[in-house]
């Protein structure tokens, strides 16, 4: 079964390891602001440069960083995220299932879950027509091994600081919160003061080229850019800064093994009522074990992805919510991500 296509928060057969201190400081940094220079991260961490290196390439080698990449909001290019849940009556033809699955280009992410279904499966479409279509061709071949299924429509997503990195360093996380580069190609002016609507933005044959290079590698040097799309380095440092601006692009960043960590990944899905979405956005910032979330249209209008080490641990984080939001939660699901099999993000 395929799996090596996966890249992602989760890297669920690593194994755990020791990372030690000043490693997590810089793959801190690098979830943050995966443009920052090598220089940057080593001024900040008082080391040299040649260490910083160093370690960035051994956390790849171990597995620890299992990419860079360039986040988009799939709704400013004209893109629709369905998601799929599915649960199977047994799972004998699940392997076959996922081969299949993976090749479809519309499926942008697919899970093996546990709980109340057995698939997350997100469909990225342009239009409404074409999600119905792949509906209609997964439901028709595996409709007879299908118990039951829920659709819903994502309208926006909230990635948190990957501060589960860096606990029990409290103090030395918020120091580096505060880090910015100004000069070189992180970015960072731009990204504070990105746009944050929905509105869809009209790009062109260069800023889809761009985005191509960048999505894969957002620590991809401007000059390759410029080379690989045949433009010049002016205009693409230009695109790309308005990229940004228009919320196009929503950050850079590192995709770190939390299951190194000894860390497993529970999305659960909230009916809330009555929410104040700011309060509750700003409530999922303040935890730790809370990395994103996704706004939704359906059945349940929330998936909360947590991060804990084991089910004692995710019953207390859960409680957490429910006692600070008791009286808007109508209903939940939990659910427990055993493998991730595809996550891309779809530019055409």
């Amino acid at each position: 079964m395929r799996i090596d296509n996966f890249i992602g928060q989760v890297h669920l057969k690593a194994m755990p390891q020791k990372i030690d201190l000043i490693d997590r400081k810089i793959a801190f940094l690098l979830c943050k602001n995966a443009r920052l220079s090598n220089t940057a991260i080593a001024k900040a961490l008082k080391l040299k440069r040649e260490v910083v290196s160093y370690r960035i390439k051994k956390m790849i080698e171990t597995k620890f960083i299992t990419g860079f990449a360039t986040r988009i909001n799939p709704r400013k290019i004209g893109f629709i995220v369905h998601f799929f849940f599915i649960k199977l009556k047994t799972p004998t033809n699940e392997k076959e299932m996922v081969e299949e699955l993976i090749k479809l280009n519309e499926i942008t992410n697919l899970k093996n879950i546990g709980g109340k279904f057995d698939f997350y499966i997100e469909i990225t479409t342009k239009h409404i027509e074409d999600f119905n279509n792949i509906l209609k061709k997964i439901l028709d071949t595996y409709g007879h091994t299908i118990q039951d299924y829920a659709i819903l429509n994502s309208i926006g997503e909230e990635h948190m600081d990957v501060d589960l990195i860096l606990k029990g360093n409290e103090k030395e996380r918020d120091r580096l919160k505060g880090l910015r580069e100004t000069k070189g190609s992180s970015f960072h002016t731009e990204l504070e003061k990105r746009k944050t609507c929905n509105t869809p933005v009209k790009i062109d044959e260069l800023d889809e080229k761009i985005l191509r290079a960048l999505v894969p590698n957002a620590r991809i040097g401007l000059k390759d850019i410029a080379k690989e799309v045949n433009s010049n380095f002016p205009l693409v440092t230009k695109r790309i800064k308005r990229l940004v601006e228009e919320g196009v692009i929503t950050t850079f960043t590192a995709f770190v093994s939390l299951a190194n960590l000894e860390m497993q990944m529970y999305p659960v899905l909230f009916h809330l009522r009555n929410i104040d979405e700011n309060n509750f956005i700003t409530f999922l910032h303040s935890h730790q074990h809370i990395l994103w979330c996704h706004k939704l249209i359906g059945n349940w209008n929330y998936q909360v992805n947590i991060f804990a080490k084991n089910n004692a641990q995710f019953h207390d984080i859960l409680n957490d919510i429910r006692e600070e939001f008791s009286d808007k939660i109508i209903s939940f699901d939990t659910m427990m991500v055993f493998n991730s099999f595809k996550a891309i993000q779809r530019l055409h």
